[in-house]
């Protein structure tokens, strides 16, 4: 009898044992955790799990594209969830929303030596310092105001136009001032004038037309709301036009150099790719190919650009499923041989395969 009541005790304590283990969530086994202290509800995913609600993102994991992402001024800690828009809030993959102490009202930093007791002996804490905000986006903000502000007043000394497309090459390299630059119609028309072929001077205009390329490039919003400008009762005709005005009359390596990357960062848009090539695209490309610059290096530079042109938009990888253009980069390396014959050949089955509009011009 006494054995009998022994046993139950002891199955009731073991019973007790696993439903208070199993009331704390393990992550999944899938999932490689980053662990830094001995507390285990402590470890977090080393790819961070967006939910509908703001979660602390730590300075060691893999933050997926996105997001809405937010920092907190006050304690120093990036945040982020699904990027669903809340009422009045449009969807913005960049989002970044700055919260200041007003936001913070009866906030208080847990204590996180009540809430998870150490399930082994005590050690020091190796957590990194937490994410800090950069300090310059306000100068950022004033440097893009003034210089756009410079750019687009058509009283402007010369003097004054070269540093502030210069400022605006700088800044456009981020997706934030590219995807504003961008959206301001009054400067991408501005821009677009200066690309032109005027009395103005090589350095402005091909400084123009890095500007309007670095913008755009592999900044898809930003592309969008550049070519949103164009194409209408007013803007009849866009930067694609301009471009290729350019490598049908132009003979400044440099600024060849610059309108080939600028058609590479429009022709991330499939209806400007397909424009350019009914527009007889391949030809041109030859033309600039077969172009012989006076000095050897701006040759090169010249036949690199169009091959890279080539390989980036004209034979993607099987993998894109598009089965209407030729795939295969075989032969080629990743600095190309501007005195390969590979791209040659390829210019020349394009433009077979794609003989657009004929030109007399060319």
């Amino acid at each position: 009898m006494v054995l009998h009541g022994r046993l139950i005790t002891y199955l009731a304590t073991l019973s007790t044992f696993f439903t208070a283990r199993a009331a704390i969530p393990s992550p999944k086994a899938a999932t490689d955790l980053i662990c830094h202290t001995n507390h285990a509800s402590e470890c977090y995913p080393q790819t961070f799990q967006p939910t509908e609600k703001f979660q602390t993102v730590h300075d060691d994991q893999n933050l997926p594209p996105g997001l809405h992402v937010r920092m907190n001024l006050a304690t120093g800690v990036k945040e982020a969830r699904l990027n669903i828009p809340e009422p009045n809030e449009d969807v913005d993959a960049s989002a970044l929303t700055i919260i200041d102490d007003s936001d913070l009202a009866g906030y208080q930093q847990p204590n996180r030596e009540a809430d998870n007791p150490p399930i082994a002996s005590q050690q020091e804490d190796s957590r990194q310092q937490p994410f800090l905000p950069p300090q310059h986006d306000v100068a950022e903000g004033t440097l893009f105001s003034d210089s756009a502000s410079t750019i687009k007043n058509p009283n402007s000394h010369m003097s004054d136009l070269l540093p502030a497309i210069e400022n605006l090459e700088d800044l456009a390299h981020s997706y934030h001032w590219g995807l504003s630059l961008a959206k301001d119609g009054d400067i991408i028309h501005k821009l677009f004038q200066l690309l032109l072929p005027t009395q103005l001077s090589l350095d402005i205009r091909s400084l123009a037309t890095l500007v309007f390329g670095t913008a755009i490039h592999n900044n898809e919003a930003a592309l969008t709301a550049a070519l949103s400008h164009f194409y209408n009762d007013e803007w009849p005709e866009g930067p694609l036009e301009a471009v290729i005005m350019a490598l049908l009359h132009e003979q400044s390596p440099l600024l060849l150099n610059r309108m080939l990357f600028l058609l590479s960062s429009l022709c991330q848009d499939q209806n400007q790719l397909q424009k350019f090539l009914e527009a007889g695209g391949m030809e041109l490309l030859i033309k600039t190919y077969q172009a012989e610059p006076t000095a050897v290096d701006d040759r090169d530079r010249l036949r690199k650009k169009v091959t890279h042109f080539v390989l980036d938009h004209l034979l993607p990888t099987a993998e894109t499923g598009d089965t209407d253009i030729p795939n295969g980069n075989d032969g080629i390396e990743e600095e190309p041989d501007p005195d390969s014959e590979w791209t040659m050949i390829h210019l020349q089955q394009l433009a077979e395969k794609y003989p657009g509009h004929q030109n007399d011009e060319l």
